[in-house]
């Protein structure tokens, strides 16, 4: 009785603390009335989708509504980029009658517009000017729906840090809503874009502003880690356990509209740097075609999707991270033997298929080491990390499995692992974390701040694939990475 107590006080304070967190905080980052009017404003537009064909065919990069592959339930504002035409008609056939904002007029119009190829492919049968011509022409009208478009996301996500339960007055959330509105304030002052000029003009804000946005995903994991310790300190963790900064709450189903909006926001701000880094890859490709036609321009690349890319090379670069990060940690990293399709390839973005892998390997060789370490202080090998690539011409996916002997995870902690607030790092390495200047670094600790595996399954969803664990507690653990094909 006493610890049903203790869980239905805990269930109270938890519930009081949120209504307060729900309170709308704008003042923080003092911002005017007409500008929480403007956002609001925008907030009400529906976000744009254009098919992942486009992506590849045209460098035309917009996220879609939500597909969630654990839920029925497909209405909430996520993003996710689909070409499956059964879920586009279906979703289309609920949005066919409503008023279509600026943003998707002008992706539709783009869509019904002859595909351009490549620059340099077409100089034998186009004169260089014309191929410019129609090169400015595009990037003018791709440049015009990402100033129409992106305010629209980043007032979503405005309104969803004002919302989040728990964590809106947090510092560093106050950070990143700071740097989403200021970022929203430049877009939407910005002129129309009309001609090459303009569009060089929106070109150079848009770079500063995604190079603005480089830390929101270690300021957000920053904004969880001041949670727990708030937790921590308000007696909301149990204390029976000395690992308390990585335990949860009595009970764990009060943080479910936390996790949705955390899962909800990371796959939104995928989306929205997809839309950006997309443009300013093709633009930067662009010049330097232009620049040095006849050069080894690398057509494997359309925008930030390389067409050819290579599982085996992107597994090699993760193991190379991901070794120097275990030996810097431990003096020596167990051996990774890979195996499989080596010789494959197919379209995706590399570095996303490199954040998650390196986030799964570094898994593996913390817990092979330490395990191996547990059972035996004097040990000088450690049981080699397996990596299999697995594709056929019938398969559904790509998929890579990364093996482990690393003693598995107990089997109450399975749906932890996914938690944004959960980590088993040591108290004194998570806030080592927190001086990472920016996302995806291979400076930060091995482990950390409990953001890298729900962070790879977003990844790996945000293409309609997935990111699935099962373990063998007091063996190991075994990850597969379910990858589909763009394009």
């Amino acid at each position: 009785m006493q610890h049903l107590s203790a869980a239905a006080s805990t269930r109270t304070t938890i519930q009081s603390v949120a209504r307060q967190r729900m309170q709308r905080c704008y003042s923080a980052v003092m911002v005017e009335d007409h500008e929480i009017a403007l956002v609001q404003k925008y907030a009400q537009e529906k976000q744009t989708r254009v098919s992942l064909q486009s992506l590849l065919q045209k460098g035309i990069a917009t996220t879609e509504r939500p597909v969630d592959n654990n839920s029925s339930n497909n209405d909430a504002d996520l993003d996710i980029i689909s070409d499956d035409p059964t879920f586009l008609r279906a979703h289309n056939n609920t949005r066919s009658t409503r008023p279509q904002p600026q943003a998707q007029q002008i992706a539709n119009s783009w869509l019904k517009q002859p595909q351009p190829r490549p620059l340099l492919q077409n100089n034998q049968s186009r004169s260089q000017a014309q191929a410019l011509q129609e090169q400015e022409a595009n990037l003018i009208q791709f440049a015009s729906f990402l100033h129409s478009e992106l305010p629209i996301r980043l007032a979503h996500r405005i309104e969803d840090l004002e919302h989040v339960p728990l964590m809106s007055q947090l510092p560093s959330v106050i950070s990143v809503k700071e740097t989403y509105l200021n970022s929203f304030r430049e877009l939407v002052s910005h002129k129309p874009i009309e001609t090459i000029e303009d569009e060089r003009a929106f070109a150079a804000q848009l770079e500063r502003l995604y190079q603005n946005h480089s830390s929101v995903l270690i300021n957000m994991a920053r904004g969880a880690f001041e949670l727990r310790q708030s937790m921590k300190d308000n007696g909301n963790y149990d204390n029976d356990n000395d690992d308390a900064a990585t335990d949860y709450v009595h009970d764990f189903s009060l943080m479910t509209d936390l996790h949705a909006f955390l899962d909800r926001f990371h796959a939104s701000r995928i989306g929205i740097r997809i839309l950006a880094g997309q443009y300013l890859a093709l633009r930067n490709s662009n010049s330097a075609a232009t620049a040095h036609a006849g050069g080894d321009q690398n057509y494997d690349y359309v925008g930030m999707v390389n067409v050819r890319t290579s599982p085996y090379e992107i597994v090699q670069q993760a193991i190379d991270d991901a070794t120097f990060m275990c030996a810097r940690r431990y003096g020596d990293a167990p051996e990774v033997i890979v195996r499989g399709r080596l010789d494959l390839d197919f379209p995706y973005i590399p570095t996303h298929l490199h954040y998650i892998l390196l986030e799964l390997l570094k898994n593996s060789m913390r817990a092979t080491v330490d395990w191996n370490l547990h059972q035996n202080a004097a040990a000088f090998t450690f049981p080699p990390v397996s990596v299999i690539i697995a594709d056929g011409r019938d398969n559904e996916d790509l998929t890579i499995k990364v093996s482990d002997e690393g003693g598995g995870i107990p089997r109450s902690h399975i749906q932890r692992i996914w938690s944004y607030l959960f980590t088993t790092a040591d108290p004194a390495v998570q806030e080592a974390s927190l001086f990472a200047s920016e996302d995806h670094s291979i400076d930060s600790p091995l482990a950390g701040l409990g953001y890298g595996l729900p962070i790879s399954r977003s990844y790996a969803r945000y293409f309609g694939g997935d990111l699935s664990i099962m373990s063998m507690e007091g063996h190991g653990t075994d990850a597969f990475v379910h990858l589909r094909r763009l394009g």
